[in-house]
């Protein structure tokens, strides 16, 4: 059997607008986007020990506030836009195109507009199979790591294993018991088992793959 493939994503995006500081205040955009910050700083650590390499899903306001961050994370891993209108904005930041979307938990994809868009794939929670076609755009689905628990997704012979989190959620900010440094000890477990079972590769270079074979 081929080597399994795993995709691993991460959403890089605000908290959500009711999210609350220490002094009890609601806090500033600037506030949530550290937050996001903070967390990154984590999941680079966890990704470079495992020699992963990923894709990110970005917002526009994430990337306008550290464009540099985002042209450091594209030299490695995939840049795709979390939100259908935020193509321009990270492409004319990292200089290439972007190839992936990933539309909030609430939000159905309008997968024909998202073709006439640019994308060549959305990545969501929508479908129960690794890849389906849905007017002319890819959907490729990707599980939540919480609570971790590890589905093997299958297209013909070759096992996919696909799992997103926010980076948010391994901050120090006390969101939820199930976040910060608990869900960042359950991640270097299950990362450091899964590199012992297949090869790491963007929702991209895996579609690619597919549409080639």
């Amino acid at each position: 059997m081929n080597t399994p493939r795993i995709l691993i994503s991460i959403d890089l995006e605000e908290l959500k607008l009711s999210a609350n500081n220490n002094n009890g205040q609601e806090m500033s955009l600037e506030e949530r986007q550290q937050i996001s910050l903070d967390g990154l700083g984590k999941t680079i650590t966890l990704l470079d020990k495992y020699q992963v390499r990923a894709t990110f899903f970005i917002t526009a306001s994430w990337a306008q506030a550290y464009p540099e961050v985002v042209r450091q994370l594209a030299l490695k891993h995939e840049v795709a836009s979390h939100g259908a209108l935020d193509k321009e904005v990270l492409e004319q930041i990292i200089g290439d195109r972007l190839y992936g979307c990933r539309m909030g938990a609430s939000i159905k994809p309008d997968y024909s507009s998202l073709r006439a868009a640019g994308y060549l794939y959305h990545s969501g929670g929508q479908q129960v199979r690794p890849m389906t076609i849905e007017g002319d755009c890819y959907e490729i689905y990707a599980e939540s790591v919480r609570p971790l628990w590890i589905t093997k997704l299958f297209l013909g012979r070759q096992p996919v294993i696909s799992l997103h989190f926010r980076s948010w959620e391994l901050s120090v900010h006390p969101i939820s018991r199930a976040t910060g440094p608990r869900l960042a000890d359950r991640l270097d477990s299950v990362l450091g088992y899964l590199q012992r079972k297949g090869q790491f590769i963007p929702h991209i270079e895996w579609l690619q793959e597919q549409l080639t074979d």
